[in-house]
């Protein structure tokens, strides 16, 4: 809506409230019911018609929270950090349990590296020691073993996947 246009909608507002909520003419009954049905009805939509000053206060703070929403946007966005190294420990075998910790990966917009260890002996006996289990695939977040596709999993479901990946 153009800026004119919000002008006269909120003068009409404001008028009409003081056509409704005003105490002439209460004494005629007809005219005082009417009142209080559009006053009832007013209250049941939120107040749309309202005073000069409560529409100033509405207004002002409407403003505020759009400061406040573009602040918090800009504050995220520099609080945004770089991603703490994730690895996924994987061998030829078990496709289908990679293939999901991969998509809970790209879901999350989690960077990750993918590290072939089926012929490589070394690194897959270190991957397994350190994760403490007895197959791959296996996820490590900045050198920390995270486990498997349900340890994954359980930390997506509380949050704290992302945490761990961005703090």
């Amino acid at each position: 809506m153009s800026p004119s246009g919000k002008q006269w909608l909120d003068r009409g507002r404001v008028m009409l409230h003081g056509v409704v909520y005003a105490e002439t003419g209460n004494r005629v009954a007809p005219l005082r019911w009417a009142r209080q049905a559009v006053q009832m009805t007013n209250d049941l939509l939120g107040q749309p018609l309202c005073s000069e000053m409560e529409l100033k206060r509405r207004n002002d703070g409407v403003a505020a929270t759009r400061e406040a929403v573009a602040a918090e946007r800009q504050g995220a966005a520099q609080a945004k950090r770089e991603a703490a190294p994730v690895v996924l420990y994987v061998t030829d075998q078990d496709f289908r349990t990679r293939r999901k910790i991969e998509e809970i990966f790209k879901g999350r917009e989690i960077p990750f590296q993918t590290n072939d260890v089926t012929e490589d002996e070394a690194s897959r006996s270190w991957a397994l020691t350190q994760a403490k289990k007895a197959e791959f695939p296996l996820v490590f977040i900045a050198g920390e073993p995270i486990g498997g596709l349900d340890e994954v999993m359980q930390l997506d479901v509380r949050g704290e996947l992302s945490k761990k990946v961005f703090g």
